[in-house]
């Protein structure tokens, strides 16, 4: 494809930067990640190629994209969201897959090529999972959308206020080197050096590139999480057991056709009224209900994730913390004596542990793997205490079930405060986390995994896409926000 520049001679009042959408499905919730080792549940949507190692030329084999746009193989992935129920057990919080908003700021760009062409191989992280204090860069934010319908922004996680709709969203950096098409530390990209995530100053030597805001969204109901649900201040976390969201990140790996994305505003972008064309049929033509049925044809891993059942911890080495460095609960610990034991396996009907049309089931094969007899002491960073075997610790031979649930005591705190583990100093535990029953005022709890493999039905079918309104509808019918 040869490329056409295209010369911005000024940019209009009614300049509007953002050109197309992308409304996902849900693909799989697992703790792969092709990009960095993070151990984590993630919330994975994108090309049913998404692997433990994947690269350009194997997402686009990919054979269908959980995607409205057909042409769009890429995977993106997030930390995916948990409920922590009063008795400290967890249940992840059934999505609403993501919303793409693919924009074109014309400020502080070059005008006679506003925006580079990225090498296929592209990849990049948005977010830091490392960051402990409030985003420089302002790329980062949560959306709480509460009982009235208004709308509040926050840095964090709110607790303020309970929110039956909550949207994790940020930006990807703008900036790139205009070398590399990934390094380990996400130094080939850059945010805007003004705090401006979207049309800011680049730092010098870096290029501009098309802008990616990313929205993942969930509504919060006993439908998503299970009856008995109830908000309480503290009660959300993410899988990598930071319960504020400083954290907070996402990855893209690259499966658009070569050069579409500058391609694209090539195509779209009217030098005559230096206005972008919305309905560019440049975009359009990819346009169509495509990613209602893509299944993953690639890994999941042996072990439970906690969609639809109550679990014991968070899957994988992530004790719940604070990633404020103001907290009492910062720096994350770790879980001591943890070993893993998990493995990836090829994704086929017999194993499961993926999503279909929205609805995502853990996993069922035969090589799931059990949890060991012990459990597990969580030692934070700072804290070098050892945990103490409880005297009311079952038997050896005691049933894996009631030895998990019996090492979660309900909480004492009506605030929902995390019960203490004091489990043994030299317990392992699985990653794989059986099914316990949270505390539930109404009686009913979550059902069992098998409960839930024999009674899963097919959701509800939702409206097609919206061109004017650029969103699908809810998975199970409502509109999405």
């Amino acid at each position: 494809m040869i490329e056409a520049q295209t010369q911005i001679q000024q940019v209009p009042e009614a300049y509007d930067s953002l050109l197309f959408t992308e409304d996902f499905f849900a693909l799989v919730n697992s703790r792969l990640d092709p990009l960095v080792v993070s151990g984590h549940v993630h919330h994975v949507v994108g090309g049913s190629a998404f692997a433990a190692t994947q690269d350009y030329a194997m997402a686009r084999n990919a054979k269908c994209t959980s995607s409205n746009l057909a042409c769009d193989l890429s995977n993106y992935w997030t930390p995916h969201l948990y409920y922590k129920w009063r008795n400290g057990s967890y249940t992840a919080v059934t999505g609403d897959g993501m919303t793409n908003y693919w924009k074109y700021p014309l400020t502080n760009v070059d005008k006679a090529d506003p925006f580079a062409a990225l090498p296929d191989d592209f990849r990049m992280l948005a977010g830091d999972i490392k960051r402990d204090d409030f985003d420089p860069h302002k790329a980062v934010s949560f959306l709480c959308v509460d009982a009235q319908g208004i709308y509040h922004y926050s840095d964090d996680m709110p607790t303020d206020r309970e929110c039956p709709t909550l949207r994790p969203q940020l930006h990807f950096p703008e900036c790139w080197n205009g070398v590399d098409s990934y390094k380990e530390d996400n130094s080939h990209v850059a945010y805007p050096i003004d705090a401006n995530p979207e049309g800011g100053v680049c730092p010098e030597g870096f290029k501009k590139i098309p802008h990616l805001l990313l929205e993942s969204t969930y509504h919060i109901t006993p439908e998503n999480i299970g009856e008995g649900y109830e908000w309480y201040p503290g009660c959300f976390v993410l899988a990598n057991g930071d319960n504020n969201g400083f954290s907070f990140h996402a990855d893209w790996l690259n499966g658009f056709p070569s050069n579409f994305l500058t391609e694209a505003f090539h195509q779209c972008y009217d030098t005559a009224s230096g206005l972008l064309i919305k309905d560019c049929p440049y975009i359009t033509q990819f346009r169509g209900d495509t990613g209602r049925g893509c299944v993953t044809e690639g890994d999941v891993i042996n072990e439970l994730v906690g969609q639809h059942v109550a679990i014991p911890a968070l899957p994988g080495n992530n004790p719940e913390y604070n990633s404020s460095k103001y907290s009492d609960n910062y720096p994350k610990g770790s879980i001591q004596g943890y070993t893993e034991q998990a493995s990836i396996v090829k994704a086929s009907d017999a194993t499961g542990g993926f999503c279909i049309e929205g609805l995502c089931t853990d996993y069922i094969g035969s090589d799931l793997v059990a949890p060991q007899s012990g459990g597990a002491a969580v030692v934070p960073a700072n804290n070098t205490s050892a945990g103490t075997t409880p005297s009311g610790a079952p038997a050896a031979g005691a049933s894996a079930s009631s030895a998990i649930t019996d090492s979660v005591p309900p909480s004492n705190s009506a605030s929902g405060t995390a019960p203490t583990n004091v489990l043994g100093p030299d317990a392992t535990m699985s990653i794989f986390p059986i099914s316990v029953d949270p505390v539930n005022p109404s009686g009913t709890i979550p059902p069992t995994a098998a409960a839930v493999q024999n009674s899963v039905t097919a959701p509800a079918a939702s409206a097609p896409y919206d061109s004017q309104s650029r969103h699908w509808s809810r998975r199970n019918g409502r509109r999405r926000l």
